[in-house]
């Protein structure tokens, strides 16, 4: 295939890596995966996987109702255009070579020709231009991208072209996102702010949903028409993905104790209990108890609506200076092998994002000047500030109670409300006048800058660190433009970084082949 003219290719077929990469043992990401069953033998077919969930997801439609379940299970079915590999770099996935133009402004995507969607039709052009155009109107990140793109467009059954108004560096990593699944094009028409309905949740992935027991359980079978990568080392949610098992049933468990206690029994194989249970499990000898690269940043989010005393810099940086956050990360629960002290807005894996800048304000503790700084935002002498929080999640009511007296002994009145959940996020997001405080954990495993909410809406001085992100020319430029990034945000302090949790997941000796990564299970086998 001839190179076009004033253009770069990125050519990754599917059978120029295949003789290099082929192991004999599924899932060798390189990110503790489990050992091959007695005797030495290889993956196993067959069974049913059970796994425990602490809710139902509510929809497996990421762009509708986005949360971390929709996109683990999501994942089973659907695939992006790229995926993200063991170490978070974008793959191919359903593409099978890409051009990008000396300009950054096209983008030309040839797509595999092997793939079929779970009912059979073959995968074309026509559903990803329907699945890119509603990621631009339908989701956070899509939107943020549609800025930067004039037209996307099938240029003839398998090949897709972008059309940039200007470059934008983290475009291919930002394929990788749930959001940007692809979905049949015959499935979005006329889907409303609801989402794919049951009947519509068709993909291309590896598993297809068998049966939905909202509110108990959800299995998704194997697709035997599915047509693998064969990049056996990619690891990840990139490459090779083997169905060894029949069936992955996720059951709703909500009770911690009874999902403890259950996966102790045998009643399932795989949970991800809380991280206060983390030195319970790891010391059964029953069980593996691993921890995945990706996980939370915890933070506090001050109130920066113009009605709370935090939309003043002064009074955010006093608050920064009167938690103590070795407590806070002490209340949170959890072994130090999951939970660390870092200021840092990236998981340590995730290299293209992670960075040290602003580490001196992290650190830096001084009640009694924290309290001065309150006082020049405007704090008044009786003035009470208002904590809302959630007991939904432990830590996050834990945090509220610890803030509270600490902002106490340096002579600062707070009251907490809980609510539950959802009631919690509605007050932070539609309510601006009635909280200061609040809390939250964040996925640390954003590729680009675009998809941290955190940043969304900021100031303009922060927008512009962003854009200097999506216009850097090479990785030079994006890790300086990151650091720019990260250093702001110690500065100006939109959120109060507390320490990052690895997520971490607890299975009996029946699961095999799994890479910690995600709650995916290509790849994966169990014995019986």
């Amino acid at each position: 295939m001839r190179t076009a003219p004033r253009s770069r290719r990125y050519a990754l077929s599917i059978s120029a890596l295949a003789a290099v990469c082929m192991l004999v043992v599924a899932g060798c990401t390189g990110q503790g995966t489990a050992a091959s069953p007695s005797g030495g033998q290889g993956p196993v077919r067959g069974g049913n996987l059970n796994v425990a969930i602490p809710n139902d997801p509510g929809s497996l439609d990421f762009v509708a109702k986005p949360n971390l379940l929709a996109a683990h299970m999501g994942d089973m079915v659907f695939e992006k255009l790229f995926e993200v590999d063991k170490n978070y770099e974008a793959r191919p996935m359903l593409v099978d070579t890409y051009e990008r133009s000396e300009d950054g402004l096209t983008y030309t995507f040839t797509l595999r020709k092997d793939v079929t969607f779970h009912d059979g039709t073959p995968l074309t052009s026509k559903d990803v231009v329907a699945s890119m155009k509603r990621w631009f109107t339908g989701h956070a990140t899509g939107k943020l991208v549609a800025k930067q793109v004039d037209d996307v467009k099938a240029v003839d059954e398998h090949t897709v072209r972008f059309l940039l108004s200007k470059p934008r560096y983290g475009l291919i990593k930002e394929l990788t996102t749930s959001s940007a699944a692809v979905y049949q094009a015959k499935s979005l028409e006329g889907v409303n702010a609801n989402g794919l309905t049951t009947g519509q949740i068709v993909g291309t992935g590896p598993y297809r949903l068998k049966t939905w027991d909202v509110g108990q359980k959800i299995v998704f079978e194997r697709y035997d028409k599915y047509a693998s990568r064969s990049e056996e080392d990619w690891g990840g949610q990139a490459g090779a993905k083997h169905a060894y098992l029949d069936t992955v049933a996720y059951l709703v468990v909500s009770d911690e104790d009874a999902l403890v206690n259950g996966l102790k029994a045998g009643r399932w194989d795989y949970a991800m209990p809380s991280n206060e249970k983390y030195d319970l499990l790891k010391a059964d000898p029953s069980l593996t108890v691993a921890t995945w690269s990706s996980g939370n940043v915890n933070f506090i989010l001050p109130n920066r609506n113009p009605a709370s005393i935090f939309s003043d810099v002064r009074a955010r940086r006093g608050l920064n200076l009167i938690l103590n956050k070795p407590e806070l990360n002490a209340v949170g629960g959890g072994s130090k092998d999951i939970t660390t002290l870092a200021g840092s807005f990236a998981m340590p894996a995730n290299k293209g994002m992670l960075s040290t800048a602003g580490a001196d304000r992290f650190q830096a503790h001084d009640p009694a000047e924290g309290k001065k700084l309150l006082e020049q935002a405007g704090l008044k002498p009786g003035q009470v500030l208002r904590i809302v929080t959630t007991k939904a999640y432990p830590q996050l009511s834990q945090w509220a109670v610890v803030i509270q007296q600490e902002l106490q002994e340096v002579g600062v009145e707070a009251k907490i409300e809980t609510y539950d959940f959802t009631a919690m996020l509605a007050t932070t997001m539609t309510r601006p006048t009635e909280w200061d405080i609040s809390m939250m954990m964040y996925n640390g495993s954003m590729t680009t800058p675009a998809q941290f909410a955190l940043m969304q809406g900021f100031d303009e001085k922060g927008q512009a660190k962003i854009a200097a992100y999506d216009q850097a020319a090479d990785d030079t430029e994006a890790k300086a433009a990151v650091d720019d990034l990260q250093a702001y945000i110690g500065d100006q302090l939109p959120g109060i970084a507390i320490s990052q949790s690895n997520f971490y997941a607890a299975y009996t000796s029946r699961l095999h082949g799994y890479d910690n990564f995600y709650r995916i299970f290509w790849n994966a086998w169990i014995t019986r």
